[in-house]
């Protein structure tokens, strides 16, 4: 039975000038491979995902599905895209475990909440997120850091090159402090390694 038929359809379309099944899969993974990448962050396709939800929390799968379900680029991907995700989600700040799911199997996942309000608004900026948390959590934050408010970057300041005249003419006030290697010792050949008597 093939999928017009199933939809009760099968009559509006002759036999004849329906693909085969397999065809249209085919078909339907080209389509999905065409379709662009999302221009988000992975830290925000999660977000929208677990604010999608009603309870504001998703089980990693839940997270999957909603991504594949919204964006058909990932469907044909590979599953790095899906590593990138549980990545961002054990390694970021600003998503944090909020329980054991029903079956007790993995781990649902939300918010923190510091950081609610900036991804309703749909800022999903990295370090804006994690400094949100550490204020949260009453750690310092340093301000004077890169600031991602902007969308430039500040540059980073150029390095001096490293070479040996470099090191030479540092001030000669400045003492090195080198390791102390203690001189060889000769080891004796284990000469009774080749004794009949050992």
């Amino acid at each position: 039975m093939d999928i017009l038929t199933q939809m009760g359809l099968g009559e509006l379309v002759p036999y004849s000038m329906r693909l085969p099944t397999d065809s249209l899969r085919d078909l339907n993974r080209r389509l999905d491979e065409q379709q662009p990448k999302p221009q988000l962050s992975y830290i925000g396709l999660i977000a929208m995902a677990i604010l999608s939800s009603r309870e504001k929390k998703m089980i990693l799968s839940e997270v999957y599905q909603w991504i594949t379900d919204n964006y058909p680029y990932f469907r044909s991907r590979g599953p790095g895209w899906r590593n990138s995700i549980r990545h961002n989600l054990s390694l970021n700040d600003c998503f944090i475990k909020a329980g054991r799911s029903a079956n007790g199997k993995g781990h649902y996942w939300a918010i923190h909440p510091a950081n609610i309000e900036d991804f309703q608004k749909g800022d999903f900026r990295r370090r804006r997120a994690q400094r949100k948390v550490r204020r949260h959590m009453g750690l310092s934050v340093n301000e004077d850091e890169c600031s991602d408010d902007s969308p430039i970057a500040s540059p980073v300041p150029p390095r001096k090159s490293f070479s040996v005249e470099s090191i030479l003419q540092r001030d000669s006030t400045q003492r090195w402090l080198l390791p102390v290697i203690p001189p060889a010792v000769p080891t004796p050949f284990p000469f009774h390694l080749f004794s009949p008597h050992y």
